[in-house]
């Protein structure tokens, strides 16, 4: 009996991958956040991107539309370490007013919502333990670095092992959930370039890195200034271009609506 070779490697079938169909994509958010991905989020100072992420989570968890488009219901789990709890109500609610009020059975099924759960070297075994009950399409970290506990914002190598933790929560779904980590953002004004605050190694781990800065000028009268997503690095699927938000108080101030300005 012939035992299997197994130092020889296989390979793909050129043919078929290259004239074949084309290769289903899930969108959880179209054109913006594919399935199994992970993305990260670097907001400057004052652009709302804690905000931006409480709209995305209630409009994914209760099927409400979300800068154009109206979102599939699915599970959700936020991870809040940087929002006090004040803050955090204020944002749900904000949100929840502006989508619309989604329906609050609908929400209360699929939103796992967490606040200062994590933040110590056992942060990746607390969160699996709610990330496979729930069996979330979506996990937010707000912000990474107290959500994964890094003591030096700056080490690459600490930076490296929370990105593969990461990873390895990804992987506990079926399929696969989508990863959105904030970071902080910040201009080099010597050359007018945008990056993260602290260690590089997100931006080369990543597989989309979208900055949420705020528009130049002055706040509206209102205390409202629009913003944009600037894709600084997408892989086959992602953002491609900018997109502009324009936030707009509902009429009994009760709620933000986030519209796009085409």
């Amino acid at each position: 009996m012939q035992t299997p070779d197994h130092s020889r490697l296989t390979t793909l079938s050129l043919p078929e991958l290259l004239a074949g169909t084309d290769v289903p994509v899930t969108w959880l958010v179209p054109d913006l956040l594919p399935q199994g991905s992970l993305v990260v989020l670097a907001g400057e100072a004052g652009a709302g991107k804690s905000v931006l992420c409480y709209t995305l989570s209630l409009a994914l968890a209760g099927g409400a539309d979300f800068l154009g488009h109206l979102l599939t219901p699915r599970p959700v789990a936020y991870f809040d370490q940087e929002n006090s709890r004040p803050d955090c109500v204020q944002y749900l609610r904000w949100a929840w007013y502006g989508l619309g009020c989604p329906p609050l059975p609908v929400i209360a099924a699929n939103l796992h919502f967490a606040p200062f759960q994590l933040g110590s070297r056992a942060w990746e075994e607390r969160a699996a333990s709610l990330i496979v009950p729930a069996q979330p399409s979506l996990l937010v970290f707000d912000t990474a670095t107290p959500s994964c506990d890094i003591r030096d914002e700056n080490d690459n190598g600490e930076a490296t092992q929370a990105v593969l933790a990461i990873r390895r929560l990804q992987a506990l779904t079926s399929p696969p959930s989508t990863a959105l980590v904030l970071k902080h953002a910040k201009v080099l004004t010597e050359h007018h370039q945008r990056t993260i605050r602290g260690a590089k190694a997100w931006l080369g781990a990543a597989d989309s890195v979208i900055f949420h800065m705020r528009n130049q000028g002055r706040p509206r009268a209102d205390g409202l200034a629009g913003t944009r997503l600037e894709p600084w690095k997408t892989r086959a699927f992602g953002l491609r271009s900018p997109l502009h938000i324009e936030p707009v108080w509902t009429p009994n101030n009760k709620g933000l609506i986030l519209t796009v300005q085409k």
